[in-house]
């Protein structure tokens, strides 16, 4: 897995504004400063909506692979990124290039693939950080044409439609990665072209010394992209007069085209003959009449809108400007995305625990990981055993008791990329264990936090780090022989998976807790979720709100177990 190192947003800006706008730079200055940025920030971000339907599908039994890419496939960023580790040497061992999300998805696996997702930066983060970039806008906008070129491949008879889908997704990669290395350098060159009346392929070459077309296509080489998906980057043929003869040729012209008619109707500047003339090539190119182009571009707008209301953002950015000239195609297809745009106003989400979280909307933000239930990871990489962890965590460890009232969104976001950025450097598991425990107390509002941990000989678990008030009495209580027949946190630890218990009384009549549980822990409810390696037990994690009595819920549950997952992240590459 690629390394992701923590995002520095303040350094980001300043080494954009470093290298001065008037001189322009040369390829190679523009694509050495993109790599630098990309170590230094991190894979491009996604949406927190596709986390919590990724993790949420990937942890259904009744999901397939299929199922889980039609999700991904709705992420350009996500994409890439699992089209780049799909293509990777460690993934990819003989299967031939990937060039399709499915398969990829395949490769991969389910767990890698839900694990992934929480190693990624957010876009909503990203965007509070650079207000002024519309990242979300661009990314709908890629789905767009995406959508559009799938129908028209479907309709032309290619029989690989997901690969027309993916090319035409992924076809902007330059210009979204631009705006996340180099936001400044991005939003001069859409001022050139909006203030100053210049084409797009000049204000880039004056800001980039080059175009983002070869910047897409150069990332996409270097991220072992299939042929079939980085020539499709370039910049469509000028001239085209008849339809295209086969599949690689048909989706090179109908992926650039598809974009260059979003350019034509998007672009402030005034041109319905380039509008008009996009159209008619792409009837060449296809072999359909006006007519179905027009209405398959209609049906992607409104698929765009709906997801633009499922992840939160406002469909009205989508909307093409009004121009001069009452009887324009171009003001014909904005005031019909108009129409599309106010239609539904209210967010298209059954399930308000799935709303995407901005980093400063705290209600939203609690709904992160969706209704995923995390299962424990396995792996096969490591020849480590059990015992060789268990060293790495000191006895006696435990964390400043910092109390933990309520959840802290924002702080949330900022451990898991502390998280995220010590598994990068492949730190101890006990730094790991450390700041997961920080992230359960703080961050998810759990009062006190215990990681347990099977002994080495494997017969009992012993509680060996703490956070969060008054925990060390909890601590020496927590250590017991394993019992999965008769004690619930040897069953949780032994079969993995993790459980919430709303009435703790209850499980001490049923003979699942200790018949002193209760009157020593004061805990009436509490999570519990395991720790697994190679599917052997390590431990699991506790926490409750004993302290202030605060009931426990399913959304404190979800915001538990986006640590916990980072913890069994560790566990697979940190050992």
């Amino acid at each position: 897995m690629s390394s992701i190192p923590q995002v520095d947003e303040m350094s980001n800006k300043q080494q954009s504004a470093a290298t001065p706008l008037t001189a322009t730079p040369s390829h190679e200055t523009t694509m050495a400063r993109i790599s630098a940025g990309m170590k230094r920030l991190g894979d491009l971000p996604i949406f927190s909506t596709t986390i919590n339907k990724i993790r949420r599908m990937s942890s259904d039994p009744d999901s397939d692979a299929m199922s889980v890419a039609k999700e991904v496939l709705k992420d350009a960023n996500l994409s890439g990124k699992l089209l780049r580790l799909g293509n990777s040497a460690f993934y990819n061992r003989g299967v031939g290039k990937i060039s399709v999300i499915s398969r990829a998805v395949i490769v991969l696996g389910f767990d890698t693939v839900k694990n992934l997702t929480l190693t990624l930066k957010l876009i909503e983060s990203f965007q509070d950080a650079n207000p002024s970039v519309d990242m979300g806008k661009m990314l709908v906008k890629s789905y767009l044409a995406a959508g559009f070129v799938r129908d028209i491949a479907d309709k032309c008879g290619v029989k690989d439609i997901e690969e027309s889908y993916v090319c035409a997704l992924l076809h902007n990669l330059g210009e979204i990665t631009v705006a996340y290395v180099l936001p400044d350098e991005y939003l001069r060159i859409l001022e050139l072209v909006r203030v100053e009346g210049l084409k797009r392929a000049q204000a880039e070459q004056t800001v980039l010394g080059t175009s983002i077309a070869r910047i897409s296509q150069e990332l996409a080489t270097s991220w072992e992209f299939p042929p079939s998906v980085v020539n499709t980057m370039a910049p469509s043929p000028s001239k085209i007069t008849s339809p295209a003869k086969d599949r690689v040729s048909f989706n090179g012209s109908i992926t650039s085209l598809a974009h260059q008619l979003l350019d034509n109707l998007y672009n402030d500047a005034e041109d319905n003959d380039q509008l008009s003339d996009t159209l008619e090539t792409i009837s060449k190119v296809t072999g359909l009449n006006d007519g179905m182009v027009e209405n398959y571009l209609s049906e992607s707008f409104h698929m765009s809108c709906s997801l633009a209301s499922e992840y939160g953002l406002n469909k009205k950015l989508l909307q093409p400007r009004l121009s001069s000239g009452e009887g324009t195609l171009r003001n014909k297809w904005a005031r019909q995305f108009s129409y599309y745009a106010s239609m539904d106003e209210q967010p298209a989400v059954a399930n308000p625990n799935e709303a995407p979280p901005s980093a400063s909307s705290s209600p939203a933000y609690r709904g992160l990981v969706g209704n995923a239930t995390a299962s424990s990871s396995t792996a096969t990489e490591s020849p480590q055993t059990i015992a060789a962890i268990q060293p790495d965590v000191p006895p006696a460890a435990s964390l400043d008791e910092s109390p933990a009232t309520h959840v802290n969104p924002l702080l949330q976001l900022q451990i898991i990329q502390e998280i995220t950025d010590l598994i990068t450097k492949s730190a101890r598991l006990s730094e790991v264990f450390i700041k997961v425990l920080d992230g359960i107390n703080r961050g998810a509002g759990f009062e006190r936090v215990l990681l347990c941990l099977v002994t080495p000989d494997r017969r009992h678990y012993v509680a060996r780090l703490a956070a969060g008030r008054d925990h060390d009495a909890l601590k020496q209580y927590f250590s017991f022989p394993i019992n999965p027949s008769g004690d619930l946190f040897s069953k949780i630890l032994m079969e993995g998976g993790e459980l919430q218990v709303s009435d703790a009384a209850e499980s001490m009549r049923r003979n699942l807790l200790p018949s002193d549980f209760v009157e020593t822990t004061k805990a009436l409810s509490f999570v519990v979720a395991s720790l697994r390696y190679q599917e052997k037990a390590v431990g699991f994690f506790y926490a409750d709100c004993a302290i202030s009595g605060r009931s426990i819920d399913e959304t404190d549950e979800r915001n538990l177990l986006q640590f916990v997952t980072q913890a069994r992240l560790a566990l697979r590459l940190c050992t």
